[in-house]
């Protein structure tokens, strides 16, 4: 800012000086590249998740004025809307690192995307299935919202944490929200979780609803998908789990989320050593 002042104060002020001057702001002030491939990517991302927090929202409201639970249209709309997500958040990075413009715009565009599509939705998520689970007390639906707050904090610590180029610390927001949609839907065909007797679907809930909010920040090794290789000995967890996250997926279909997720959490856990020195 001293050089504009400087400018500004020149006696001497002339075109040359103008020209510099817009020269010195357009480089410091407006050269910010907001309008690029992997942006709007992650901005589909955001749209995503903004359209299912409104759908999410209005099931809600409806839920809790009335008892009208979701109908088979608005789960396949929501399950839909986080396909999107997923796709889209793995697209951005990719298409950024491949056209070598990666920024730290686009890195905090991303977080700011995830904390919609991949923080307030599962919370809102979890607000439902509470809900379902107890129409007479209302009000406990808002400790749903607690997956929201851990995964905001997940997110800020994934982004200062230099360790996480391999491996994920912790179970990543995409992975809790592909989970909270399992129970959605199982919720949404069944009627209940596990039972439709007692408060057996209230504690149940609420026991997940601290595991998954702990799982978020625990500093526990978890497995990505990024290979060195595609040799059996360096990947034959990975390939074990897509082996029998496949398996689950033709018997289950969208039921298959809600085990595939812990299936990943336990495969990450014993191979954690491995991981870690992959």
């Amino acid at each position: 800012m001293h050089h504009i002042y400087f400018y500004l104060r020149n006696e001497k002020f002339s075109a040359k000086s103008l020209k510099c001057l817009l020269a010195f702001i357009y480089q410091n002030f407006m050269n910010i590249k907001l309008y690029t491939i992997p942006n709007f990517l992650t901005l589909g991302n955001l749209l995503c998740g903004s359209v299912s927090v409104f759908l999410l929202s209005g099931c809600l409201a409806l839920l809790l004025m009335s008892g009208i639970e979701l109908n088979h249209i608005l789960i396949n709309t929501l399950l839909i809307l986080l396909f999107l997500s997923l796709i889209l958040d793995l697209l951005d990075g990719m298409v950024a690192r491949a056209l070598k413009i990666n920024s730290e715009i686009g890195v905090q565009l991303d977080s700011l995307a995830d904390v919609v599509s991949f923080g307030l939705v599962p919370g809102l998520m979890m607000a439902f299935l509470i809900s379902s689970s107890r129409y007479e007390q209302p009000y406990l639906a808002i400790f749903g919202l607690i997956i929201t707050l851990f995964s905001a904090l997940r997110l800020a610590k994934f982004n200062v944490d230099t360790e996480q180029t391999t491996y994920f610390k912790g179970l990543a927001t995409p992975a809790n929200t592909v989970f909270m949609a399992g129970l959605l839907w199982i919720q949404t065909q069944n009627g209940y979780i596990i039972s439709s007797e007692g408060n057996i679907d209230f504690i149940f809930l609420l026991a997940i609803t601290g595991l998954f909010s702990w799982l978020l920040v625990a500093d526990i090794p978890m497995f990505s998908f990024k290979f060195k290789g595609f040799g059996w000995k360096d990947n034959y967890h990975i390939y074990s789990f897509l082996f029998i996250s496949l398996i689950l997926l033709v018997i289950f279909w969208i039921k298959a989320f809600a085990f595939i997720i812990p299936l990943y959490i336990i495969i990450s856990i014993i191979y954690r050593k491995k991981i870690i020195h992959a």
